[in-house]
């Protein structure tokens, strides 16, 4: 009989990559695919990390909910002139069915347990309205936590001295899977004062968030409670009080497929930043030789000196000279046309070669549009037109916001 598999459903990259084709052209990788943009050097190994994954479990929350009860609420009563501290206990079926079955809750040697607060949880049920992770199998809404402190991330005198920009450290935490989860819960006391006590502990705490200061919290809610109190010829007297608790909470679970899903961390990159340093004689051996320089200004010999350094200064300036026009300063003449408003083109001192338009560089939504897209850079009386390729770059201009022009401008 032959091997059949199940058919399996097609996940949200896979549905795009089908609609887009093999190859998607993109303003900042012209013909190259999605293949080709995937950098190995992004997969960071966790291995050996003090930092643990963070994942919240629905046991951690069921622990937060007797843990708020017992240490923040803590519900107590007074009985025989003593102060006593009502335990809380989890429901589990055994107990839970006892407590259906005969309407208390008694120790194995048979005493009463009273005062006592029992709680269990009924049911959960995702909550769309907070947020998602759109796509489990590659999750998109991510959450980064700097860590301050690596150990590539540490102050050095090397790091003072050539003012280097340690690497930094990254954290990534999907977004959790917002859910509300409902408890029922039973309160046993011995007399009906007992319970309004605790009846009033709980309510003065209801529609806050319940959990330990710096760690998880989430938001509960009590609704309404019913107090039914029970008497029988040679049985205990029992005081019990329903109530039902629901918590807005969120679960990030500690499974395989999410921590296949994405990287658990990623690290920036460092620099160097070095002063800037010139050597005149370097600028001009590309070009000319410095005697040469000479001879083709005619200077008087006695001024040669002076104008060569004019030059030299002059050249520098020329290429230091970075200026970034926003879009305030820009204004759209058509769908493939930006105009810089007043502005010039800074004309290239000899013997560098004159300014084209390699020295312009334009970035659109934080994209950078390469060279070979610009078309032309002319100077048209005041203002500066620049002429964009758009069959090459995939798609029309149609606003001037977030669009920057990089280049010489005087």
């Amino acid at each position: 009989m032959p091997r059949t598999l199940k058919p399996r459903p097609k996940n949200q990259r896979e549905i795009l990559d089908e609609a887009l084709g093999d190859v998607v052209t993109d303003p900042s990788s012209i013909g190259r695919s999605f293949e080709d943009l995937e950098n190995r050097g992004n997969d960071v190994s966790t291995k050996g990390d003090r930092v643990k994954d963070i994942s919240i479990n629905l046991i951690d929350i069921d622990t937060t909910i007797i843990k708020y009860i017992e240490n923040k609420i803590k519900p107590s009563i007074l009985q025989d002139g003593n102060r006593i501290q009502v335990p809380v206990m989890y429901g589990f079926p055994e107990r839970w069915s006892t407590i259906q079955e005969k309407g208390y809750l008694r120790e194995y040697s048979g005493r009463f347990i009273a005062p006592v607060i029992v709680l269990k949880r009924d049911s959960m049920e995702a909550n769309r309205g907070l947020g998602n992770k759109i796509d489990a199998n590659n999750p998109q809404n991510l959450h980064v936590f700097e860590s301050s402190y690596t150990k590539k991330n540490q102050y050095d005198n090397f790091t003072a001295l050539t003012n280097r920009i340690p690497v930094k450290e990254y954290r990534l935490v999907v977004t959790p899977e917002y859910i509300t989860l409902k408890y029922s819960a039973v309160v046993f006391t011995n007399h009906l004062e007992q319970n309004n006590k605790i009846i009033e502990a709980l309510q003065y705490a209801a529609n806050t968030y319940w959990g330990e200061e710096g760690k998880f919290q989430f938001r509960a809610n009590i609704g309404s409670f019913t107090t039914s109190t029970e008497y029988s010829v040679g049985q205990d007297r029992t005081t019990r009080t329903n109530f039902d608790i629901t918590l807005n909470g969120y679960i990030i679970p500690d499974i395989v497929n999410r921590d296949i899903s994405y990287s658990k961390k990623f690290l920036s990159k460092a620099q160097l930043v070095f002063n800037l340093e010139t050597d005149n004689l370097t600028i001009f051996s590309t070009g000319m030789a410095k005697k040469n320089i000479i001879s083709a200004v005619n200077f008087p010999v006695a001024q040669q000196t002076s104008n060569i350094v004019d030059m030299t200064n002059e050249v520098v300036t020329y290429l230091a000279t970075v200026v970034t026009k926003s879009s305030a300063s820009l204004s759209l003449l058509n769908s493939s046309t930006i105009r810089v408003l007043n502005s010039t083109i800074y004309a290239a001192p000899s013997p560098l070669p004159p300014t084209d338009k390699t020295q312009f560089f334009i970035v659109i939504n934080t994209t950078f549009i390469p060279n070979n897209l610009i078309t032309s850079v002319t100077q048209n009386g005041a203002h500066v037109d620049i002429v964009i390729d758009t069959a090459g770059l995939g798609y029309e201009l149609t606003t001037i916001n977030g669009i920057s022009v990089v280049g010489k401008f005087s």
